[in-house]
């Protein structure tokens, strides 16, 4: 269409023209449908300017239980994506593939699916409670009908265009609408419209747009009769004041916000003069988007291919995406809608989106959500053609026929690249650099003293994220009983055990991963134990007896290296405990009839401190026994066993993270978390043990053991029934 400004003037170049960059509604004039059809099989262009480089991988997402501004993305969301999406309002059905094809391309692959708010993920967003609420967008188009169901209310009219059709309504629609029957990109953002015909109005539109700090200033709209270089620019902006006023327009809300453009709906071969203006004025780019219109080919979630219904990025490929134009849009005054497609819908899928993530991250910039944008479009359906650093050490690779990819505001929203944690001592930490294990002896104390904390972490292009800080705890998961007790039973001499005095103290190293080897006097008043568990595991425990007589009394020193698995923390870069106690024995043995054995240990650690913390205290340990029975209960030379034990267990011990602690609504503080290495519960065992002769080289042995609060977490229970039958040949 003709651009006519309000008082001609004369000028040395015929005034450039204007077009909207809808195909089509179906209000729309036949001219206008045609001009919409393009040729092609939507296959990838030849790159005629940019200098070839070779495929970029992009980084592996983070996986993780992450907090998007006190959004969960746990898989519970996807339950509730399912639930929107059976909604009437959030399925595109009038918009058919069929009708696409009918009037604009009949190349559109059949296996297509056409729903832009299921392909762009900006139902993910809407199911997350992030609606773009309190942002707002401008648009320069056509009359708005701001009466229409899906705007009344949340649209703010400055200027009225004279062309009166319907484009300027459906462009809204996309960007906010919100009805019964319809949603937008972005139902929660606020609307600022103006006209696009006439540069006073494009020109106060970017101040009003600058005043109200838009995220975005969305464009479905380009010229029709200049070209992509020096003289079209000249033509555009450097005869008049009003073109200069524009220009000048444009470079200050660009310096703010994100200028968002739709491409040509017929394919060319260069881009057009908006959507390509930063080739020739490159102040503008980190402020710029430029949109073109693709139908997507989905496996479940995934965009396989991308169909072109416009056309490709060419010069505009370092600031351009590719999204679903074809929607079900508004249309008059009331509550209608009609098939529409160009990348004048596309565009403004491409604002809300903005809109959205300015909602989800409050501490970002316009300018870093529009990187966030090009990190996370869909690219794995092309291979790029170069390679673009858009952020430090972050660099994405191109296209020139679908530039960064297809709108992917899902990806937008969780971590991109690296995510990293600002420690109190200002080191930065990798945040899967952060994760450790703790021993058994400490049982879910991490697990308590980090539950409901979030730490503050960002990604690679600065967004903030709340991580659950118990997530990067592991507990030791002890072995089940009966594998642990049917292990100790194969690796010990039963009749050595079953006739030998009662020496409370050769079991030194049960609780540890790895083998002892147990040395007893004949008389049993002195014995020794080694243990190796491997490079990291190994011990050596002496005990000797101290007195005689109705009681017993066995004291004992052992000395140990942990790896982890028992006591104290570890992680990439090793860890585990070396461990010092004393032992104490009070007994009582008959010989041949009863006996019983009482048995407290005490003891030191000194504790690894992994990456996660900034200090470990010294931590102190104990365990307790008790074991009652007799020989010669039921059979001749039999051994019958009752006990009762409180396995080794942190008793106290503290340790103290200094880090980043998300406190909700984007803040975060230092904060020093000191945490109780002790357990809520202990680990206490019940047992029966039988044990009696078949014969000179057999034994037969029944265990029954039952244990509660296992591995000293509470609440946890495991029982084992060994029976087991050992020959000697």
């Amino acid at each position: 269409m003709t651009k006519r400004p309000a008082t001609p003037a004369p000028r040395l170049f015929p005034r450039p023209r204007r077009r909207r960059l809808a195909a089509a509604l179906t209000s729309l004039s036949c001219l206008a449908l045609v001009a919409g059809c393009g040729g092609g099989d939507g296959s990838a262009v030849e790159n005629p300017f940019l200098a070839y480089l070779p495929d970029f991988d992009a980084p592996d997402p983070v996986s993780a239980l992450v907090l998007v501004s006190g959004v969960t993305f746990l898989p519970s969301l996807a339950d509730d994506v399912a639930d929107l999406l059976d909604l009437p309002k959030y399925q595109n059905t009038p918009v058919s593939i069929a009708w696409l094809q009918q009037n604009f391309d009949s190349a559109v692959p059949n296996s297509a699916t056409q729903d832009p708010l299921r392909s762009s993920r900006a139902v993910v967003a809407h199911a997350a409670g992030i609606t773009g609420r309190g942002q707002v967008v401008a648009m320069s188009d056509s009359a708005v009908s701001f009466t229409h169901d899906s705007l009344a209310g949340r649209v703010s009219v400055f200027s009225t265009s004279n062309l009166r059709d319907e484009h300027g309504t459906a462009v809204a629609s996309v960007i906010a609408g919100n009805s019964d029957d319809f949603i937008g990109t972005a139902p929660g953002a606020s609307l600022l419209a103006g006209d696009f015909l006439l540069d006073p109005a494009l020109t106060a539109m970017g101040q009003i747009a600058l005043n109200n700090r838009a995220v975005a200033w969305n464009n479905s709209w380009g010229y029709t009769t200049i070209g992509l270089d020096q003289t079209g620019f000249n033509d555009a902006f450097n005869y008049g004041p009003d073109g200069q006023a524009y220009l000048a327009a444009l470079d200050a809300y660009a310096a703010y916000g994100v200028v968002v453009f739709a491409g040509s709906n017929i394919k060319l071969q260069n881009a057009g003069l908006m959507d390509g203006l930063p080739w020739l004025r490159n102040t503008l780019e980190a402020g710029w988007l430029a949109v073109m219109n693709g139908v997507p080919t989905l496996n479940g979630t995934e965009v396989t291919g991308v169909h072109l219904v416009s056309n490709a990025c060419w010069e505009a490929a370092r600031w351009c995406l590719v999204a679903d134009g074809t929607w079900n849009a508004a249309t008059g005054g009331g509550s209608d809608y009609a098939p529409t497609t160009g990348t004048s819908f596309a565009a403004p899928q491409v604002a809300g989106a903005l809109a959205l993530l300015a909602e989800a991250f409050p501490d970002l910039s316009p300018h870093e959500l529009r990187i966030r944008l090009l990190a996370s479009a869909e690219d794995d359906f092309f291979t790029p053609d170069a390679t673009v650093e858009l952020a430090d050490g972050f660099i994405k690779g191109y296209s020139v026929t679908y530039g960064h990819g297809f709108l992917d505001i899902e990806a937008a929203l969780r971590p991109i690249g690296a995510t990293r944690f600002a420690m109190a001592d200002g080191r930065e930490v990798a945040t899967e650099d952060m994760a450790f294990s703790t021993g058994g002896a400490m049982g879910d104390a991490m697990a308590r003293g980090l539950e409901g904390v979030n730490l503050a972490a960002k990604d690679q292009l600065g967004a903030g994220f709340a991580v659950a800080a118990k997530s990067f705890a592991t507990e030791a998961a002890p072995l089940p009983l009966a594998e642990t007790r049917a292990t100790r039973a194969m690796h010990r001499d039963l009749a050595a055990a079953r006739t030998a005095p009662v020496n409370p103290l050769a079991r030194s190293f049960e609780a540890f991963a790895g083998h002892a080897m147990e040395m007893t006097t004949p008389d049993g008043g002195a014995s020794a134990s080694v243990m190796l568990g491997g490079d990291d595991s190994y011990g050596v425990a002496l005990s000797r007896r101290v007195a005689e007589g109705v009681l017993n009394l066995d004291l004992g020193l052992k000395l140990a290296r942990d790896d982890g698995s028992l006591m104290g923390f570890s992680d990439a870069t090793g860890g585990g405990a070396t461990m010092a106690a004393v032992t104490v024995s009070l007994s009582h043995d008959l010989g041949n009839g009863g006996f019983f054995a009482l048995t407290g240990e005490m003891g030191m650690a000194d504790l690894a401190t992994p990456t996660a913390m900034s200090r470990v205290s010294t931590a102190r340990f104990d365990s307790i026994s008790l074991d009652l029975g007799g020989r010669n209960v039921f059979a001749r030379d039999d051994r019958l066993s009752v006990g009762v034990s409180m396995p080794i267990a942190v008793s106290s011990g503290e340790a103290v993270m200094d880090v980043p602690v998300a406190l909700g609504a984007g803040r975060s503080e230092m904060r020093s978390l000191a945490l109780d290495l002790a357990p809520t519960e202990r680990q206490v065992d019940l047992s029966i043990s039988y044990q009696m002769p078949m014969g000179d080289a057999s034994e037969f042995l029944l265990e029954l053991v039952h244990a509660e609060n296992y591995g000293n977490r509470a609440g946890v229970t495991d029982q084992a029934a060994v029976i087991g039958m050992k020959w000697k040949f």
